[in-house]
This record gives C-alpha cells, structure tokens and sequence, in this order.
C-alpha cells in the first residue's frame, strides 16, 4: 500500500479525535530540536554509505550512486537548516515529521531501502539461533517462561539502525543476543508494569486476537517478537503482525516478512499451525501515525483485545501517552540520550507499560 493509498484510524483507538501521535513539539522546544536536527543530519552520513554499498552491489557505478547521494545529502541539509532557521514556519513538527521529511528525500534520490543487505545479512544470521531460542523458551513455564520471552524482547531491540548508540556498532558486526538478553537490566525499569502484564496475561482469560506491530529486522524480529507471537499463538491467541508497508532504517517491512516467512517456517515448524496473520500498516517511519493505517489492517483487528507496540519508535516516541479500547503494552529499550531524558531516563533504560483498556483519553505517567 502506497502512501498515496486510502487510510484511516486504527479501530482499537480510544477516541481517535483525541489521539496525538508524538506528543514532543520540536517547534516548542529548542533544546529538543537542536539535538534531533544535528542527529538526523549527522546519521543521514550512515544511511547514504549503506545506500551506495547497496547500489553497487546491485551493478551501479560507485560514481553514479555517490553523484545521488551528494544531491539528496545538498537537499536534506537545505531542508533541516531552513527548519532550524524558522522553526515554527513549518506547522507543528515532531521526530515523526522529521522522519517523514527524511524518508521522502532519500526515496526521491533513490534510496528506497538502503538497509535492505543488512536486514537479510540479519535475518539470516538470527534465523539459525531461533529453533535453540525456542528450545530454551520450551523448557520454561509459567512466570519464568514470561519473563524469558520479556527479556528477548528487550535484548533483540538493541538492532536498531536509527540510534546512535547502536547504528555505528551494528554496521559490521550482529549484535549477541543471548549475551545482551543475560545483561538486561533489573527490575525496576524505567516504567514497569510488568507485575500487570504477567497477572493479566498468566492470571486472566487467553487474549482472543492480539495486533503485535513489530520494528526491526534481525535480532528484533526474528528472536525478540517471533517468540512472544509464537507463545501468545500457542496459548490460543490470533496474532494479527504488523510490519510496515514502506522501507525505513531496518525496520522489518511487510514485504520482508513475506519474503523470510517460509523460511522462519521451515527454521521452526511449530509456527506453522498457528493463527498468524502477516499485514502491512500502511505506514512507512520508524514511529508510527495511528490516525492514517491501512483499512486491511482494521478489518484483521476488529475484535483485537490486546495491543503491542515494540520499540522505541513506535512506543516510546509516538504512542506512550496513546488510549486504546483494548488492553496495550508498549515496549521497549531506550536507544537515544534525549529520549530518555525526557522520560526521566537514561541511555538503554527498558520501558514495560502496560495498560488494560481506556475508554479515553492519555495515560499518566
């Protein structure tokens, strides 16, 4: 689905007239937008080297990829700085807007999915470790086994393309998921409903349709969601998993999730009885806008009673203050100095809220 495509609010919003995206005004907040406009400019550097790896690879002069890239780097630094010079002749922006900004730019020069070799170098590598994922998670129960599949999420989250503090490291080399899932960080985290979660979930009637919008390719998806779809599945639960319809960062999109689909099946083969349905948001930034998804998306989850939004973007930056219909988690681990100051954190602090169902308006914190 294109961005051009019919879309509508997500149907498990509270009271979509109220919903709010990302509540940070960057317009409001010089220190807010200085950090996020020297970030995105700087980072820009990482994705144009990738994205020129990417199109030679795939037979394009090295001279004819770096002759985009310069053109797209010259727009996006002439778009950012005429931001940062009238900050507030541009409506209302947020970290959202600057994706959006950000992702048109490289499309328009080309760069569609520059991340793509390394989110299938990742999935590719992550995929051999899941059957031994499952294996351990099996051998669990009860508590122990929550908490297990909690820290995945929580360890595969590290492979993100977007974050300073991990976008450098992961360049060359796989992030160790069994070493980060034994290093996360205790209890209390920096907001932890935990205690809720696993009394609703081990305490309460099976969810009957949970929406996991998942993030990144990788660790991420692949040993950090793929074991709690397949433990909510497992329980009795219809997994309705939705991935992006358009490429940013390494983000997972709906089309990869397609791709490697039998291959995760053939990899671990107790997925396949189960009730999982892949659907693309609509939506094509690392944060997501809940007020413009795809319908298809809608139809798939109009009896959902369990919301999960993973990852930073998309739990943390937009959609922590958010009021579903149905109960909601959102987590996630804190990649960015700033975000987590403004949460009252710090860098690789863990967020675990989880919510049963608002009939409106936001979540206080």
């Amino acid at each position: 689905m294109n961005s051009s495509a019919r879309v509508a609010p997500f149907c498990k919003l509270a009271d979509p007239q109220r919903y709010l995206a990302c509540p940070w005004d960057l317009t409001a907040d010089p220190g807010g937008r200085a950090h996020w406009i020297e970030f995105f400019k700087r980072h820009l550097g990482t994705i144009l080297a990738v994205g020129i790896e990417a199109a030679t690879t795939r037979g394009e002069s090295l001279a004819n990829a770096q002759a985009r890239a310069a053109r797209c780097r010259q727009e996006f630094v002439t778009a950012f700085d005429a931001f940062d010079a009238n900050p507030r002749g541009f409506g209302r922006v947020t970290i959202l807007t600057l994706d959006r900004w950000r992702d048109d730019l490289l499309r328009r020069h080309g760069f569609v999915d520059p991340f793509i070799d390394l989110k299938n170098r990742e999935n590719e590598k992550m995929l051999r470790l899941l059957p031994e994922l499952c294996a351990q998670l099996d051998a669990l129960t009860g508590p122990q086994q929550l908490q297990a599949i909690i820290r995945g999420l929580f360890a595969g989250n590290i492979f993100d393309m977007g974050a300073d503090a991990t976008a450098q490291k992961f360049l060359g080399q796989s992030p160790d998921f069994f070493a980060t899932r034994d290093s996360v960080a205790p209890r209390p985290w920096l907001i932890d409903d935990y205690d809720a979660l696993e009394a609703r979930l081990l305490g309460g009637p099976v969810h009957r349709n949970a929406v996991f919008f998942v993030d990144n390719a990788g660790s991420d998806f692949v040993l950090g969601a793929l074991p709690m779809i397949r433990w909510l599945a497992g329980r009795g639960t219809r997994i309705v998993l939705a991935a992006n319809s358009r490429p940013t960062l390494n983000d997972i999109t709906i089309d990869d999730v397609q791709t490697w689909w039998p291959r995760i099946l053939q990899a671990e083969p107790s997925l396949r009885p189960l009730a999982i349905d892949l659907v693309g948001t609509g939506t094509g930034e690392p944060l997501i806008d809940l007020s413009r998804i795809n319908p298809q998306l809608n139809v798939l989850s109009a009896d959902a009673d369990l919301v999960i939004l993973e990852g930073m973007g998309r739990g943390v930056e937009s959609n922590l203050e958010a009021a579903f219909s149905c109960d909601a988690l959102n987590i996630a681990m804190v990649k960015d100095t700033a975000v987590a100051a403004r949460h009252g954190g710090k860098l690789f602090d863990l967020v675990c809220q989880f919510r049963p169902a608002a009939p409106s308006g936001p979540i206080p914190h």
